[in-house]
């Protein structure tokens, strides 16, 4: 494993959390995982996106990072509210239920 430099020291521990950017994990692992939850919120499946980032931060090593893939998460989770697929007909209705 190569010894990082005093940058990129800074940048995995002093980077601000609050604005997620394009990079968002660092280490390998999360790196994949990230690629397939990306790809989830690109087709607007933002509830899976939500649980593979949540591996993705089971993955990850530093605190910066974790924190920029929670930032990401809840963005998910956020979108994920707004979406309505199908109509609700309520639970164990036989029939046509009106409003």
């Amino acid at each position: 494993m190569k010894k990082l430099t005093r940058l990129e020291k800074y940048h995995m521990n002093k980077v601000s959390q609050r604005s997620p950017g394009k990079v968002v994990a660092v280490t390998p692992e999360a790196m994949e995982i990230e690629s397939r939850a990306i790809d989830r919120e690109n087709r607007g499946h933002y509830r899976i996106a939500a649980r593979l980032w949540l591996q993705c931060m089971d993955v990850a090593i530093g605190e910066v990072e974790r924190a920029r893939i929670a930032v990401r998460r809840q963005q998910c989770i956020t979108m994920s509210n707004h979406i309505r697929q199908g109509e609700y007909s309520g639970i164990g209705c036989r029939g046509v239920v009106y409003d």
